[in-house]
Protein backbone atom coordinates (compact mmCIF):
# COMPACT_ATOMS: atom_id res chain seq x y z
CA UNK A 1 0.00 0.00 0.00
CA UNK A 2 1.29 3.43 -0.89
CA UNK A 3 2.25 5.63 2.13
CA UNK A 4 -0.22 8.39 1.25
CA UNK A 5 -3.05 5.87 0.87
CA UNK A 6 -2.13 4.29 4.19
CA UNK A 7 -2.07 7.68 5.91
CA UNK A 8 -5.44 8.57 4.39
CA UNK A 9 -6.98 5.31 5.59
CA UNK A 10 -5.53 5.77 9.08
CA UNK A 11 -6.79 9.35 9.16
CA UNK A 12 -10.29 8.16 8.28
CA UNK A 13 -10.29 5.31 10.81
CA UNK A 14 -8.94 7.42 13.68
CA UNK A 15 -11.39 10.22 12.90
CA UNK A 16 -14.32 7.80 13.03
CA UNK A 17 -13.03 6.24 16.26
CA UNK A 18 -12.71 9.66 17.90
CA UNK A 19 -16.16 10.68 16.68
CA UNK A 20 -17.74 7.52 18.11
CA UNK A 21 -15.97 8.04 21.44
CA UNK A 22 -16.99 11.68 21.76
CA UNK A 23 -20.56 10.85 20.69
CA UNK A 24 -20.75 8.19 23.39
CA UNK A 25 -19.54 10.66 25.98
CA UNK A 26 -22.14 13.21 24.89
CA UNK A 27 -24.99 10.68 24.89
CA UNK A 28 -23.97 9.47 28.36
CA UNK A 29 -23.79 13.10 29.55
CA UNK A 30 -20.23 12.51 30.76
CA UNK A 31 -17.56 15.18 30.85
CA UNK A 32 -14.06 15.54 32.21
CA UNK A 33 -15.29 18.16 34.66
CA UNK A 34 -16.45 15.40 36.99
CA UNK A 35 -12.87 14.23 37.48
CA UNK A 36 -10.85 15.39 40.45
CA UNK A 37 -8.80 18.49 39.61
CA UNK A 38 -5.58 16.62 40.41
CA UNK A 39 -6.11 14.21 37.51
CA UNK A 40 -8.33 16.18 35.15
CA UNK A 41 -5.26 17.67 33.45
CA UNK A 42 -4.07 14.15 32.55
CA UNK A 43 -7.36 13.50 30.77
CA UNK A 44 -7.13 16.78 28.86
CA UNK A 45 -3.51 16.09 27.93
CA UNK A 46 -4.66 12.80 26.43
CA UNK A 47 -7.51 14.48 24.58
CA UNK A 48 -5.19 17.11 23.14
CA UNK A 49 -2.58 14.53 22.11
CA UNK A 50 -5.30 12.50 20.39
CA UNK A 51 -6.43 15.55 18.44
CA UNK A 52 -2.86 16.39 17.47
CA UNK A 53 -2.32 12.79 16.39
CA UNK A 54 -5.37 12.90 14.14
CA UNK A 55 -4.18 16.23 12.75
CA UNK A 56 -0.76 14.77 11.94
CA UNK A 57 -2.40 11.87 10.13
CA UNK A 58 -4.46 14.41 8.19
CA UNK A 59 -1.27 16.24 7.18
CA UNK A 60 0.35 12.95 6.21
CA UNK A 61 -2.61 12.15 3.95
CA UNK A 62 -1.81 15.31 1.98
CA UNK A 63 1.53 13.78 0.97
CA UNK A 64 4.19 15.85 2.74
CA UNK A 65 6.68 13.81 4.82
CA UNK A 66 4.20 10.98 4.91
CA UNK A 67 6.15 8.32 6.82
CA UNK A 68 7.33 10.55 9.65
CA UNK A 69 3.98 12.25 10.15
CA UNK A 70 2.15 8.92 10.04
CA UNK A 71 4.41 7.43 12.71
CA UNK A 72 4.12 10.51 14.93
CA UNK A 73 0.35 10.68 14.47
CA UNK A 74 -0.16 7.01 15.28
CA UNK A 75 2.13 7.27 18.29
CA UNK A 76 0.20 10.20 19.72
CA UNK A 77 -3.13 8.57 18.91
CA UNK A 78 -2.03 5.42 20.80
CA UNK A 79 -0.79 7.35 23.86
CA UNK A 80 -3.92 9.52 24.13
CA UNK A 81 -6.43 6.88 25.30
CA UNK A 82 -3.90 5.51 27.77
CA UNK A 83 -3.67 8.91 29.44
CA UNK A 84 -7.45 9.31 29.47
CA UNK A 85 -8.03 5.87 30.99
CA UNK A 86 -5.28 6.42 33.58
CA UNK A 87 -6.97 9.69 34.59
CA UNK A 88 -10.37 8.03 34.97
CA UNK A 89 -9.04 5.09 37.01
CA UNK A 90 -6.85 7.35 39.14
CA UNK A 91 -9.88 9.50 39.89
CA UNK A 92 -11.74 6.38 40.97
CA UNK A 93 -8.98 5.38 43.40
CA UNK A 94 -8.44 8.86 44.91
Amino acid sequence: MEPVTRATALFGFTSVAAAITVSGMLVANWGAGILDNRVEWVFWAGAILGGVGIGLLGLASLGARTVGLTRAGLGLFMVAPVLCVVAVFTDYWI
